[in-house]
């Protein structure tokens, strides 16, 4: 009882969407620490998350691939993590849909260790032979190497790929020796960049470097689900949708990136509150401002794709069943209501 009152109580469009059907949800994500995901923890802290009247347990995993597959799994319900996993679901069969964007950018960066540089590690197809850390295999850092790698002329066998975290980690395994090259995200990316320890090759980070990379826009970081899942709790995708759009309107304010690493869980900071503050003004560019998915951004994740996944290659996509509009325009809907 005491839940369907706070249902009551926080989600004032109830009466217009209907309260959400799910009083509890799993949201899964690929390494919340990461700045991709920064959306979401603004979200958290600033209660928007609370204000949807459901109780949402964040589950942690080192990377998209883990995540995606606590939600295939059954573990998960809602994932925190990139879009090209709905993608790479549907050309297996499986129904996954992205309801609201975080990202516009993927905020990506592929770089090689000072030692490997030093070495003789100047490019791409250097890296045949090496060792590459990324997030987690099956994740969508290990989908940007992949691309990279046989866009340059290299086969998905020339290198070894090891799962490194989004976090400490994979700052650790640059330091140890582990790894002669990494593709990750900030504030990891800033840290070592900054530490000199690290040299950057690809960097998807702002406008220039997503187009370059990819030529064209790369959505990337959104909230997703199983179809069965938004059509069975619409008022409940509808919640979170809200929240995240709120985020992003606050985000995209007059607030100033001092505020928002104010916001952000000390720890994030790694020890490095300035660098984690550059790390924040670099990836400002890659978020969305309102949700929505850019038009030709699902076309250009699926030729990305299509590089190096046969699987996708092979299958049929219909681009529209792996994202959902009518979510984030109701929430915008609602917000110029206000």
């Amino acid at each position: 009882m005491a839940v369907v009152l706070s249902a009551l109580l926080v989600w004032p469009a109830a009466a217009q969407q209907g309260r959400p059907e799910r009083s509890r949800i799993v949201l899964a994500v690929g390494g919340k620490e990461a700045l991709v995901y920064l959306p979401l923890t603004v979200a958290e802290r600033l209660g928007y998350l609370r204000e949807t009247g459901i109780q949402i347990d964040i589950q942690n995993f080192a990377g998209g691939g883990p995540a995606l597959r606590a939600l295939v799994g059954g573990s998960a319900d809602v994932v925190s993590g990139f879009y090209d996993h709905t993608i790479q679901m549907q050309a297996q069969g499986r129904d996954i849909r992205a309801f609201v964007m975080q990202q516009r950018y993927p905020g990506l960066v592929l770089a090689v260790t000072k030692a490997a540089y030093d070495a003789g590690v100047r490019s791409f197809l250097d890296l045949r032979g090496k060792r590459v850390g990324v997030t987690a295999p099956g994740s969508s850092t290990h989908f940007f190497l992949n691309f990279l790698m046989t866009k340059a002329g290299a086969s998905l066998g020339d290198f070894s790929v090891i799962g490194i975290g989004a976090g400490a980690t994979a700052v650790a395994a640059v330091r140890n020796r582990q790894v002669d090259a990494l593709v990750n995200v900030d504030p990891v990316v800033s840290l070592l960049e900054t530490a000199g320890e690290i040299v950057v090759l690809a960097d998807t980070r702002t406008t220039t470097g997503t187009l370059r990379t990819f030529g064209g826009p790369y959505p990337a970081a959104c909230l997703y689900a199983t179809g069965e899942f938004i059509e069975r709790n619409p008022n409940t995708v509808q919640a979170l949708t809200l929240a995240m759009v709120k985020a992003l309107q606050w985000i995209r304010s007059r607030h100033s990136v001092e505020d928002i690493v104010n916001l952000m869980p000390p720890e994030y900071y790694q020890g490095n509150r300035e660098v984690y503050t550059r790390a924040v003004r670099n990836m400002l560019q890659s978020y969305s401002p309102d949700g929505r998915m850019l038009e030709a951004g699902p076309p250009n994740v699926l030729r990305v794709l299509s590089q190096f996944d046969p699987q996708v290659s092979r299958a049929r996509i219909d681009l529209s069943k792996t994202y959902e509009t009518r979510f984030v325009e109701a929430a915008l809907k609602q917000l110029r209501g206000k």
